[in-house]
């Protein structure tokens, strides 16, 4: 009854909130990519890998870490190794970040408001394999915790006046709670 109360209530969001990041947004990509074009000496496709390839290991002849089935690997691991190398591969990462975290919870999250401004997901408590309560359409505990725009997201997660709004993290909860049972400091 708690669990279909909740996904009744929902979670009130304010899209004004998310309104005004996506802008942020929209300017710090557009300044990367910039920045990524003049590195590069030219403008490109940037979320292609095969123009990527092209431009970093062909153009700017930075050494290949790791070859894939498709030729070398522009995966977030070797651009971190390529950073030390030249200043594009961390530009292209902060890019690759920015516009993932913008189109996938910035952008899409007021999408799914309901006419009543709350987002109504679904709490599975038979979904995970170790008895967790997970949540879907949308999935709510996948809003970023860490990063330069988590806090911000999670600015756009309000309540009712006179209410508030817990965030809680149940990390290795079922672990705290033995080790304080047993008598098990560490």
């Amino acid at each position: 009854e708690v669990l279909a109360s909740m996904e009744t209530v929902g979670v009130k969001l304010d899209d004004t909130v998310l309104e005004k990041l996506s802008l942020t947004m929209s300017k710090d990509i557009k300044k990367l990519r910039a920045e990524i074009y003049e590195f590069a000496g030219e403008k490109f496709n940037i979320n292609s890998n095969v123009e990527l390839r092209r431009i970093l290991f062909e153009k700017m002849g930075l050494p290949v870490k790791k070859m894939i089935k498709t030729g070398a690997s522009v995966d977030a691991e070797v651009l971190r190794d390529l950073s030390e190398d030249s200043p594009i591969c961390s530009h292209i990462l902060k890019y690759r970040s920015v516009t993932k975290i913008k189109s996938t919870y910035v952008d899409a999250l007021p999408l799914l408001m309901a006419p009543d401004g709350r987002l109504h997901t679904n709490f599975n408590s038979t979904g995970t394999m170790t008895g967790r309560l997970s949540s879907s359409n949308p999935n709510l505990q996948n809003i970023p915790a860490r990063g330069e725009s988590a806090g911000k997201i999670r600015e756009a997660f309000v309540c009712e006046d006179g209410y508030t709004l817990l965030s809680g993290d149940y990390s290795q909860i079922d672990l705290r709670v033995m080790a304080h049972f047993s008598g098990a400091e560490h």
